[in-house]
């Protein structure tokens, strides 16, 4: 009888570790090393199929030689990511963006995946994670903050070799979205027909008068207001300087809480912000009412408030005031003659400033300039509200285009008055009018005023909690 033959051949690394359980689930086994007690320490992982566990067990040997595999091994990913928000990431960012990363890492990240492994955590985690984000409600720009957050964690995970791939790299966010519109939530500009009373109560307030005048009439941000100084307005040539604003600075505990804030001055918004403004005589006028006013103050409190470096709308020591402070004035006032319900928000001075400019048909990279703005498509969705009274004003252009056709309006209005002779009225004869062929400025001006209606109306808002702050400061 002839010898059945065996091939005889060799296993494949990490093969010889590998079985399959009773269950059908197939079962890897790689050696940690040993204890304290000198026992081996093994690690199992497990797959469907023998390839499935095999690759496991290579990417697991790779991590084992890895000089930090026992910091990965026995922290869990809330410490890992912690330490490097502590450590790394707030030493290259300002602080308000660092307590933006730090409050986004503890609210969606922490909670959701902080206590599993590093190395648990793949890419359909992660995609797990953006889409319940979305169906919660998220905008897509805080899931999108949450992903790049991530995206940089692995990053410097895998340069420090505490893992070897990126999940997030494979993972998929949709670029748009479509927000709901919420009028209510909106900074509008302050309404034509209020604007002059607003103005009236404003007298009777000697504080906010001057400044809300000037973010009315200059178009100031609430922080670069509070943040002006005697020698940025430039009576004798009419003009007002910015550049410098006000912001928060948090510090924090070496767990990254806040324990204080301090209201600071600082740099503009962007370097775009830095501009110079011509004042109109109400804004100059009223500047040098309250410059007299404080004046008074000197003496009162013992310090000149009006030396060329002083805070034209700081306290009566000197000092910076807050956003938060003046804004409650401007609250406890709106409330006092009643003009709380109108909707107006004290942001909404400024967008006053720019839909008054817009309503006078001045040129959108002038308003872009005089308020500051990196982009002329923010000054064009963002600070131009349009109403009612827009639509009717592009309506009169083409009465006023075409009010020339008398021909035709006689015919229309004899053929109203003319009784009707019988049910068979006799036809008249057409009467072919003069056609006036508008001219290209007529066309380009017509074009560009509906263009300005067609932006406004694809405008996005963002929600107000995301926004507030941010666009007052």
């Amino acid at each position: 009888m002839t010898k059945r033959k065996y091939n005889k051949t060799r296993r494949a690394n990490n093969e010889g570790s590998i079985y399959q359980r009773s269950d059908g689930l197939w079962t890897g086994m790689a050696t940690l090393g040993y204890d304290e007690n000198g026992k081996i320490k093994r690690k199992a992982v497990y797959g469907k199929t023998k390839l499935e566990v095999s690759k496991k067990l290579t990417d697991l040997t790779n991590r084992i030689s890895n000089q930090n595999y026992e910091i990965v091994e026995n922290s869990n990913f809330d410490s890992l990511m912690r330490e490097w928000l502590l450590i790394f990431k707030k030493s290259v960012v300002t602080p308000r963006t660092f307590e933006g990363n730090f409050r986004n890492f503890e609210l969606h990240i922490s909670k959701q995946i902080g206590n599993m492994k590093l190395d648990e955590i793949t890419n359909i985690t992660l995609q797990k994670l953006f889409n319940d984000m979305l169906d919660d409600g998220y905008s897509l720009a805080v899931v999108k903050k949450i992903k790049h957050l991530l995206n940089q964690f692995f990053e410097y995970a895998i340069e420090n070799k505490l893992t070897i791939t990126n999940p997030v790299t494979r993972t998929k966010v949709k670029s748009n979205e479509k927000k709901i519109y919420d009028s209510e939530n909106v900074y509008k500009a302050i309404p034509q027909d209020i604007r002059h009373k607003f103005i009236e109560c404003l007298e009777n307030n000697q504080f906010l008068k001057p400044l809300c005048l000037t973010m009315m009439f200059a178009g100031l941000r609430a922080g670069e207001v509070l943040a002006l100084s005697w020698n940025n307005i430039d009576f004798e040539n009419k003009t007002l300087k910015v550049e410098k604003a006000i912001t928060q600075v948090p510090k924090f505990d070496s767990k990254g809480k806040i324990i204080e804030r301090k209201t600071v001055i600082s740099t503009t918004k962007t370097i775009c912000s830095v501009r110079e403004i011509p004042m109109p005589d109400i804004l100059i006028n009223a500047l040098k009412e309250y410059k007299l006013i404080r004046e008074q103050d000197s003496l009162t409190y013992n310090i000149n408030l009006t030396e060329p470096t002083m805070l034209v709308f700081g306290n009566n020591d000197g000092s910076v005031r807050t956003y938060h402070g003046t804004k409650c004035i401007f609250e406890r006032f709106l409330k006092k003659y009643n003009l709380n319900k109108y909707g107006i928000h004290f942001h909404g001075l400024r967008h006053t400033y720019s839909n008054t400019l817009f309503e006078a048909n001045q040129n959108p990279k002038v308003i872009q300039g005089l308020l500051g703005h990196k982009s002329v498509k923010t000054t064009i969705t963002t600070y131009n509200s349009v109403d009612k009274s827009y639509f009717q004003k592009a309506t009169d252009i083409f009465n006023k285009e075409y009010s020339n056709n008398n021909k035709t309006n006689s015919i229309i209005e004899m053929q109203k008055q003319e009784p009707a002779l019988n049910s068979n009225p006799i036809k008249k004869p057409i009467v072919e009018e003069e056609y006036k062929r508008p001219t290209l400025e007529d066309i380009d001006k017509l074009i560009e005023q509906l263009q300005f209606e067609k932006e406004e109306l694809k405008k996005e808002q963002r929600r107000k909690h995301q926004r507030d702050y941010e666009m007052e400061m």
